[in-house]
This record gives structure tokens, sequence and C-alpha cells, in this order.
């Protein structure tokens, strides 16, 4: 009930201090929206960039080298906002601020650096703000300070591209004409020394190995054919080397039978083979026999003759043969053994002159190496050079470029209007509070029950019908009047938060209307 009643009496006062709430309100309200106006205007442009990526960059991946447009991306801030860049941009708008002293300068730069907001959405915009009390300089600024970058972007690309090309053509001249020298010191070396190849140690060491393997393999080889020739000679021992044969003119046979045998070893043997020479003496000794008439034809004659043993001439011919293997193995090894003596005097004794042969080809390889490398990668630096001329890699596109704004977005005329009313109304309230609280006069009779006085009568406020009706005329007239005022305070407030100004609006309705 008490808040109730607190309630009452503030209205009640600001009933009876009505105009002086009216006056304070307007008053402030006036004052706000007079401040508001007066300050400095600042504008907004932005030019939005969208960042093409084209899809033969893809395609030859690998094959050329582009630069990569996400390094491009993370270095755009420091890149746009380059004192050098920026300097660049007002001679080119025609700033006059370099007609003044050069703390003059540094500070207009730096204020208009921090001016300059740079937005990045996803991967394939941004969007370059500019915040300006001078809208036609903030328009020129951010198109030539964004075009600029653009083509600087587009010009360092390709002078990078065609500055690679060129240092890679010199370097390829260079390391060939390097590689061409290593070859005839090579050749000169070579013709010098009489050296036509170098040693390498591990691979003769390689090789000493492998014909010692091959040595023991000869000499277990050699072990087994003396093995077998001592086993055939014991059966040689035992056995006769002629026996006797009686043969009643069986001449013919046995002569078929040794033209066989003979046949048979000159399938292995030549001509100068012992045992071939024996048979042959002895073919033609029965030959010769065999043509001489015999006399006593009327009955065969039987004679006893001495042959050589058929098994014992085998064995003996395995004998041979034998010795033959053991002779050429024996041939082998010696071979052989001569062979690592020498690779082993060449690991002794290599020369220094090998040596020094062996750095100059290693030189002369990675020389090669190098010049290799330097071919592929400049058949990549063609491809990419033929790119940026036909700009088919990715590259940065002006979508939205600035224009001229006609809206200052400071200070914000809606929240200076909002402003304006609430200070208005805040300030006459308060002024009617701290009035009624001033106020010592006792204006309810609650007061005096209170303090347990005794009212003895009340004088009742007496009306004149007169002073009522001059007092609502002037209330009329007041709050109208008043009314009237925040009317067209809301109203000049409006043009102002839709055109940018009141002069703007009044230049549009010129031109309206005109």
């Amino acid at each position: 009930m008490d808040n109730f009643k607190e309630i009452f009496k503030y209205l009640r006062a600001l009933y009876r201090y009505r105009y002086l709430f009216t006056l304070i309100s307007l008053l402030i309200m006036t004052v706000i929206g007079a401040y508001s106006l007066t300050l400095p205007k600042k504008y907004s442009v932005d030019t939005t960039v969208f960042i093409e990526r084209n899809v033969i960059d893809n395609l030859v991946r690998g094959i050329a080298v582009t630069p990569d447009i996400n390094d491009r991306i993370r270095v755009l801030r420091y890149a746009i906002l380059s004192r050098d860049l920026v300097v660049k941009t007002l001679e080119d708008v025609g700033s006059d601020i370099f007609t003044k002293n050069n703390a003059t300068q540094q500070r207009y730069i730096s204020e208009l650096t921090e001016r300059i907001h740079l937005r990045i959405r996803g991967q394939e915009l941004f969007i370059v703000t500019l915040i300006d009390k001078d809208p036609v300089f903030a328009q020129k600024f951010v198109n030539t300070l964004v075009g600029k970058y653009v083509e600087e972007n587009i010009s360092s690309k390709r002078e990078e591209t065609y500055g690679a090309n060129r240092f890679l053509g010199e370097q390829i001249e260079t390391f060939k004409l390097k590689l061409e020298a290593s070859e005839d010191k090579i050749i000169e070396f070579r013709n010098k020394n009489g050296i036509y190849f170098s040693v390498d140690e591990n691979s003769t060491l390689a090789n000493i190995r492998e014909l010692e393997g091959q040595i023991e393999s000869i000499t277990l080889s050699q072990e087994t054919q003396i093995a077998r020739k001592n086993q055939i000679q014991s059966q040689l021992d035992s056995l006769p080397e002629t026996i006797d044969m009686v043969s009643e003119t069986a001449d013919g046979d046995r002569l078929a039978t040794m033209e066989r045998r003979l046949n048979d070893l000159l399938l292995k043997y030549t001509d100068n083979y012992p045992e071939v020479v024996r048979l042959k003496t002895e073919i033609d000794a029965l030959k010769s026999r065999l043509v001489e008439p015999n006399t006593t034809m009327d009955k065969p004659e039987r004679t006893r003759l001495t042959s050589l043993n058929p098994l014992y001439q085998e064995l003996q011919g395995r004998v041979f043969e034998i010795d033959a293997e053991l002779s050429s193995l024996r041939a082998q090894k010696l071979n052989l053994l001569k062979t690592i003596a020498k690779r082993e005097n060449e690991l002794r004794e290599v020369p220094e002159a090998r040596k020094e042969l062996g750095i100059l080809t290693q030189q002369r390889d990675s020389i090669r190496n190098v010049y290799d490398e330097l071919l592929g990668r400049m058949s990549q630096s063609e491809v990419s050079k033929q790119m940026e001329i036909g700009n088919k890699a990715a590259t940065f596109r002006i979508v939205d470029a600035a224009v001229l704004p006609e809206v200052p977005v400071s200070p914000n005329m809606l929240k200076m209007f909002l402003l304006a009313i609430v200070g208005g109304f805040g300030c006459g309230i308060g002024g009617i509070f701290l009035l009624v609280n001033m106020d010592d006069s006792i204006s309810d009779v609650e007061v005096f029950e209170e303090l347990g006085l005794d009212v003895l009568a009340i004088v009742p406020n007496i009306t004149d019908p007169e002073q009522l009706k001059l007092r609502l005329r002037k209330d009329v007239l007041v709050f109208s009047f008043s009314g009237l005022y925040l009317l067209c305070f809301s109203g000049f407030f409006a043009l102002v938060i839709r055109y940018g100004d009141f002069a703007s609006f009044y230049v549009k309705l010129q031109n309206y209307l005109g």
C-alpha cells in the first residue's frame, strides 16, 4: 500500500509540474539531437574480391609449379595493408597528405590503415572495408587499393614465374658447362695416366670371394676325379693287358669289332690319341693279312692269336678321360689363382691416380644429377609460364566494387534519436523527482496523523471555472505544441536516418521537384 502511495505521490507531482517536465524533456531532446547532428559523419565502403580457382590448376598439379593461393590468403592482410601499397594508392587518388610534413603523413597513414578492415569468408571471398568521413575518397581509395593489389598479385605471379624460368635457364647453362668441364677433366686424366676405370674396393673384394668359391668347387671336383682314378687304376692292376684267342679265319669278325671300337674312340678323342693310333695300326695289319692268299683251302686254319683285353682298354680309356679332366681343372684353378693374386695386388697397391679418377667420376655424376633435375624443373617452369600467360592459374577477381555511400554508418542516428527520447523523458522525470524530494512543505493530512496531531479543519481548494478553462486551454496549447515539436523532431530524425543528413534530403528533394 505504501508503494502505491509513493507512486501516486510522484504522479501527482508530475501532473503538478507538468510544464516543467515538458520543458526539461524537450530541451534535453533538442540538446542531444543537436549534438548528434554536430558529430562527424563517417561512411563505410567495401569491395568484394572472388578467389577464382581454375580447374586447370588441379589438372597440371605435379607437372606445373604455380604459386599456392592458400599462402597468399594467409598473408592477405599484411599484403593489402602494406605501407608501400597504401602510399601508392594515396598517390593514385591524388591525396594532399604528401604536402604535409613526415610526422603528419606517418600519423595519417597509420590511422588510415587502422580504419581498413579485411574479412575472409571461407576460401573463396574476401571483403575490404574502409570507414572514412569523406565518402568520395573512401570509394576511390578502396577501389584503387584492391585494384592495385589484384594487379600486383597477377604481375608478381608472372614475374615469379618468369624469374624462375630465367633462373633455371641460367643454372642449366652453368651446370652444362660444369658437366662438360668435368667430362674433359676425366678424359684428360685417363689419357694422361692410362687409366680407363676406377677401382671399386668393395666390388673387388666381392670378386675375390667369388673366385675363391670357384676354386673350392674345383678342388672338390679334383678330389672326386682322383678318387675315381684310383678306383679304376686298382681295377686295371687286377686285369691282364692282353688275352689269347683261337680263330678259325675269324679275322673278319675281329676287324669289325676293332673298327667299332675305333669309331667310338673317335667320337671322344682326336686321331693323335694313343689308343686311337694303336687301333689304327692293328686294323691296318689285320687288313693286310686278310688280303694275302690262303694256300690251305681244304680246311680252315686254326690260329692262336694274342689280343688286347677289351675291358682293360675300356678302363684305361676312363683313366685317360679322368687325366684329361684333371688337367683341365688344374688349368682352371691356376687361372683363378692368378686372377685372385691380381685382384689382391690391386687392393694392396691401389694407385693414387685411380683414387683421384674415382673422385672425379663422383663429382661428374653429382653434377649430372643436378643437371638432369634442372632440366625436369625447366619443363615444369615452361608449363607454369604458359598458364600464367593464359591466366589459367588461381587468381583474384573483383566481383563487387565499392559504390558511393549515401547514408553514414556513424553516428547511428537511430540510436541517437532513441537516446534523445529516453534522455529527455528521463531528465524530466529526474527533475520532478528532485523537486519533490527538495520540497519540505506538508501537502498531505496523513502527515499530521502520523505525528499524532489532531487536524481541526481542512480548507478545500476552491476551483474558479474561469481559471479552470484558462488552465485547460493552456494545457491544450502546451501539449499540442509539445506533441507537434516531438513529431517534427521524430520526422527530422527519420529523414536524417533515411538520407544520411537533412542537406542530402534537401538536395534529393530539389532534384526530384526540378
